[in-house]
């Protein structure tokens, strides 16, 4: 686990359990949680690569990713995870980004953080979305076809179920927006933006 201080001179506000993108937790990645510990949230996020040699892995094998270890196994550890938090904290939200979006979506609908905010991420399953019992807040980049095929059927199950859901895509944006260390895909004004209005959101 990642631990992240929090700025000493700002209140503190809900915990946070984040999930990173699918390469673990690569510099990018520390610096989100820094920022939201920042803006007063204190954050654990799991090299959820651990289990295959963790994320200091990805330099000697660039091809490493979280698809080698089995979803399941990832979406156990991660209720684990929450559960810890829950029982120490009371209450948590859930920050997830690209893979760490789509399994922040499996974990709402396993568990009710109080939000999520999730970012360009595959939605569960439609049978899975009336479990969900929590705001989500979910961003999506417009360029970003892969991901972008599997919003219709969730939205539409979205909507069925009636759940809390604010969902944006971004105009003139690529899958991974905000990620600045990524400058072929980075949209400075779109990634400040959204980041604004999750912060609000979780807020």
């Amino acid at each position: 686990l990642e631990g992240i201080a929090l700025a000493p001179d700002h209140p503190t506000r809900m915990p946070l359990l984040m999930i990173h993108e699918n390469r673990g937790l690569q510099p990018y990645m520390l610096d989100v949680a820094r920022a939201l510990a920042e803006a007063g949230h204190p954050v654990v996020s799991p090299d959820l690569l651990t289990r295959v040699g963790g994320t200091a892995r990805t330099v000697d094998d660039p091809s490493l990713t979280t698809r080698a270890v089995p979803s399941e196994v990832h979406e156990a550890d991660l209720i684990a995870v929450f559960d810890a938090l829950v029982e120490r904290h009371g209450r948590v939200g859930v920050f997830g980004f690209c893979f760490g979006g789509e399994m922040g979506w499996r974990l709402v609908t396993r568990r009710t953080p109080e939000r999520a905010a999730l970012f360009y991420g595959i939605g569960p399953d439609a049978v899975d979305v009336p479990a969900i019992a929590c705001p989500v807040y979910a961003v999506y980049a417009e360029d970003d076809p892969r991901v972008n095929d599997t919003l219709p059927p969730l939205c539409e199950a979205l909507w069925e179920a009636g759940t809390d859901v604010v969902l944006e895509s971004w105009p003139g944006t690529k899958h991974a927006f905000h990620d600045h260390s990524r400058p072929e895909r980075h949209h400075p004004e779109a990634a400040a933006a959204v980041w604004e209005r999750a912060l609000a959101f979780l807020a």
